[in-house]
């Protein structure tokens, strides 16, 4: 498959980031709804339509604009091509997961924040989704420090 249409896949899984980003928008904004995100953790929710918006969204589109532009803009191929496939498909299964627990986060801690519940009691219902969120936000952080090691090798390197 020719490498400029197999990026094809990081546009089209940007539109569908943005298209959950403004849905989710929209939701957010109606009365009951914003009422309950200003609930204490249920804010959570607001930070997982945040990362769907940039990460999904935006940073998706230029690392899809940028595998395509710097060998173009550079004259040179690619630095280790078959990593693109990692960095695609690690984040587009890690973001949403991350992002569905994010909210899953938010409605468990707002609920309980309505219900009363403060300090610890809050913490121990949000500890079990926190970690999760945690530790797939450090593996989409790695993807993408590998991407950017990628394109700064790619437009860095030597013409040999």
């Amino acid at each position: 498959m020719n490498e400029s249409k197999s990026l094809t896949k990081f546009f089209v899984a940007s539109v569908l980031f943005l298209i959950w980003n403004v849905v989710q928008g929209a939701l957010q904004a109606q009365g009951p709804i914003h009422e309950f995100l200003e609930q204490g953790p249920a804010g959570i929710i607001v930070g997982a339509h945040t990362h769907v918006g940039t990460l999904g969204w935006v940073t998706l589109a230029l690392a899809g604009a940028l595998y395509y532009l710097v060998p173009k803009v550079s004259g040179k191929s690619l630095s280790w091509p078959g990593v693109v496939n990692w960095v695609f498909w690690i984040f587009i299964v890690m973001l949403p997961i991350n992002s569905l627990i994010m909210i899953l986060a938010g409605i468990s801690g707002g609920k309980a924040f309505i219900a009363g519940k403060s300090g610890p009691e809050i913490e121990a219902i949000l500890t079990p989704f926190m970690i999760p969120v945690g530790i797939l936000s450090i593996v989409c952080g790695i993807i993408f420090l590998i991407f950017s090691i990628q394109i700064i090798h790619t437009a860095t390197k030597k013409i040999t």
